[in-house]
């Protein structure tokens, strides 16, 4: 763990009843380190995808997807922020990596689709993997207490414990597989 243990379990059931009874508070909740982080990194890939259909095109695309991600991933990072303690693990795991992402994906295509991005089929397939990581990642650093907002957090440490948390999210999967190879004879 990078942070003092905080967990406080929450059921899933629970949490997602209270979201649904009062969605509100996910705008006053919004991720503004999610919507940043997001922002940035998906402007810039949409830009990129796009730009061999003209610096135009390329240029309109990243501004569109720069002010939907910051909406959509705001929002996002709101709903995992409130799911990073909530049990069961596993179909927790199902609302952020599944749920969510096709939620906003679906959303992200109709913003582009209306905007007239010039490749959107690659640009959606390189959101797809881009939110297939990022996704689980946010709620695997939010479970250990980084990227958290309405806290005395600075996104400066948050920044700063970057590199450890991708290297223990990446060896989160084989380390858990090992765990159980071990214990099962």
């Amino acid at each position: 763990m990078l942070v003092e243990n905080e967990s406080v379990a929450v059921h899933l059931s629970d949490a997602m009843r209270q979201m649904a009874r009062h969605p509100l508070r996910l705008l006053r909740e919004w991720n503004w380190k999610a919507a940043t982080t997001s922002a940035l990194l998906r402007a810039g890939m949409f830009f990129a995808v796009n730009l061999r259909s003209g610096k135009q095109g390329a240029v309109r695309a990243m501004l569109v997807e720069a002010a939907y991600a910051t909406v959509a991933a705001g929002l996002a990072g709101a709903v995992t922020q409130r799911l990073r303690h909530a049990e069961p693990r596993g179909r927790t795991a199902v609302v952020v990596w599944l749920l969510l992402p096709t939620l906003i994906l679906s959303a992200q295509a109709a913003v582009h689709h209306a905007m007239g991005t010039p490749r959107l089929r690659n640009s959606m397939i390189a959101s797809f993997v881009f939110a297939a990581f990022a996704t689980g990642f946010n709620w695997f650093a939010m479970s250990r207490g980084a990227f958290i907002t309405g806290e005395d957090r600075s996104f400066a440490r948050d920044l700063l414990l970057l590199p450890k948390l991708i290297v223990q999210f990446l060896l989160a999967l084989p380390r858990s597989i090992a765990s159980r190879s071990v214990g099962v004879k």
